[in-house]
């Protein structure tokens, strides 16, 4: 009998599969965007979707497509979050994970890097890994931060994180040339990206801090205090489709861990009786407060579409590798009105009433 159960289930499991895998959707709006890039064994999608994010937002604004380094900003987040730890002595959140609100300091502090002129695969590499180079870090900072001797050197441990990144992702240039001109990160980003990361907003939308406000996300990769605009559920849903129907896309921060988020498939979905249930203010925060929707993954909304039976799905370029959908991922509606924690936009997508209210 237990045998005849688990066939049962087996079935019922691989038909899901089947079915997901089968699914067809129709392109609905796609907004203008570079290239997939793979982030391969790093721990780097935040990097990955928000220069994906960048380079569409200089499409949008008329400047030539350029492939990004995503591992450019690598260096400055480690060294920071490197820093924090130390600071904190060991209370501080330090992993491989990070924001968008990473890459944008990292941008206007430093600028921007041609993929071309700096990938971050040295010597014999083929591919993105840092595994090893995660580890070793950890264990370094670790041994500082919580050393106990409450004397730090901080020009020794600075010199020794950066050595280690350096050995494994190569030192980014301070000058390049790129189409017959010479440029510095600072000026690249200035002349030939030309976005102003100052005009950019990460909002979310949970009941436990006032809509409406700049708030302090309590998730463990906020590790520099970074603020979301909060708003409520309605308004979250009604930025998203306003910045698409625009042309504006986002960058996206959320739960990736689902039981139907299938990359393989590239099709993310909620369970069956998920599916059928409202999306409500009070469902996002219980799923918040219970921690199962975490921020573990982000990817790049670019677009919407429709399944065949007419349910509406978001379109998210994906940096984990290529698959059935050519490596983007379709998102169903309550999907990502529960799972997604924040999204990062223009502030001109943002409709003018929730500006007002928000004093933006």
């Amino acid at each position: 009998m237990r045998l005849f159960y688990f066939i049962i289930i087996f079935l019922l499991l691989s038909f899901q599969s089947f079915s997901q895998e089968k699914k067809e959707f129709k392109i609905i709006q796609l907004v203008k965007t570079s290239p997939l890039k793979d982030q391969q064994s790093s721990g780097t999608c935040w990097s990955f979707a928000t220069t994906s994010f960048i380079e569409t937002e200089a499409i949008r604004l008329g400047k030539e497509t350029v492939s990004l380094s995503p591992i450019f900003y690598v260096t400055p987040a480690y060294m920071g979050k490197a820093e924090k730890f130390i600071e904190k002595k060991g209370k501080s959140w330090f992993d491989a994970g990070d924001l968008t609100f990473s890459v944008l300091n990292g941008y206007k502090q430093f600028g921007a890097v041609p993929e071309e002129v700096y990938n971050g695969i040295i010597e014999k590499a083929w591919q993105h890994d840092h595994v090893e180079m995660d580890n070793l870090l950890k264990a370094m900072v670790t041994s500082v931060g919580t050393s106990g001797y409450g004397y730090i050197k901080p020009y020794s441990w600075k010199k020794s994180v950066k050595a280690v990144l350096d050995a494994y992702i190569g030192a980014a240039p301070n000058a390049f040339s790129y189409k017959g001109k010479l440029y510095s990160p600072t000026s690249f980003a200035r002349e030939f990206v030309g976005i102003n990361p100052n005009d950019y907003v990460e909002i979310t939308s949970y009941s436990h801090h006032n809509f409406y406000k700049k708030i302090v996300l309590d998730i463990p990769a906020n590790w520099n205090s970074n603020k979301y605009l909060n708003v409520p559920i309605q308004d979250f849903e009604k930025i998203i489709d306003a910045a698409l129907a625009s042309n504006f896309s986002l960058a996206w921060d959320g739960d990736a861990s689902e039981p139907n988020f299938n990359f393989e498939a590239g099709i993310a979905t909620l369970t069956t009786d998920e599916e059928k249930q409202e999306i409500t203010q009070k469902l996002r925060q219980i799923t918040f407060e219970n921690e199962t929707t975490t921020d573990d993954h982000n990817m790049h909304i670019i677009g919407t579409a429709k399944d065949s039976k007419g349910n509406k799905y978001y379109v998210l370029k994906n940096s984990e590798g290529n698959n059935k959908q050519g490596g983007y991922m379709y998102m169903s509606k309550k999907a990502l009105l529960l799972k997604t924690i924040s999204v990062l936009v223009h502030k001109d997508a943002i409709p003018v009433d929730i500006r007002k209210k928000s004093n933006l």
